[in-house]
């Protein structure tokens, strides 16, 4: 079974439904071949047509037919609705291309970060820093720490905004615009959870390879440890 997702154009006017999809196909072809060319390519009697024709007419309160084709006033109803469908349609393809939002956090421990093994793709297999997706209604400051609590078995506390990394193809899957807080720890207990394989503090001078451009955000990271805001 295959889905789609279908919307059609709606003319309205003072909050009423005056002309939908099928109206604007009739329309459209008494528009390139007049009444003639409408019921032949429909099927359908002359009459059938006209009765069509004097339904939108009354609905619109104005003449969209013109000696067997449209009139001036029905031309322009096309042509709104012919804008409205590109509008629409654009729409649509741009639907999904909104920028994800993302947060990661750099914990530090006596030289040390803190790492997590990615469990999936993309880059499965390689470390990364903790972090995921901003959900509704939620502060980055509290998806950071509930991230990192989540993956690490860590609490937290965000000490301040590293910096913002929003450069298209950070990510193969898209763009994604992330956040990158330094945190210290609060408590808790050092173990993998949620997508991660596993997670340690890594030497600095020793760190293993690594996801996305996490190398250049841990440099970042540690250059504002060193600079405090």
């Amino acid at each position: 079974m295959t889905f789609a997702l279908r919307a059609d154009p709606v003319l309205t006017k003072d909050g009423q439904d005056l002309l939908d999809s099928d109206d604007l196909h009739l329309l459209l072809l008494l528009r390139d071949g007049g009444t003639d060319g409408a019921s032949a390519t429909l099927g359908i009697a002359e009459e059938t047509v006209l009765r069509e024709v004097l339904r939108i007419e009354r609905t619109v309160g104005g003449k969209v037919l013109q000696g067997g084709t449209l009139s001036p006033y029905g031309t322009e109803l096309v042509e709104r609705m012919e804008l409205y469908v590109r509008l629409l349609e654009a729409q649509l393809e741009n639907l999904w291309k909104n920028p994800s939002l993302t947060c990661d956090g750099l914990v530090l421990r006596k030289g040390k970060v803190l790492l997590v093994k990615r469990g999936r793709e993309p880059f499965r297999g390689c470390h990364a820093l903790p972090g995921g997706f901003v959900e509704y209604g939620e502060s980055a400051e509290d998806c950071v720490v509930r991230e990192i609590r989540e993956e690490t078995g860590l609490d937290t506390e965000v000490l301040q905004l590293v910096g913002v990394y929003s450069e298209m193809g950070r990510d193969p899957r898209g763009h994604f615009v992330t956040l990158l807080y330094l945190l210290r720890e609060k408590g808790g207990a050092l173990k993998p959870g949620d997508d991660a394989d596993s997670a340690e503090f890594f030497a600095l001078s020793d760190l293993p390879d690594l996801a996305f451009d996490h190398g250049k955000m841990i440099a970042d990271g540690i250059r504002a440890a060193e600079h405090p805001l």
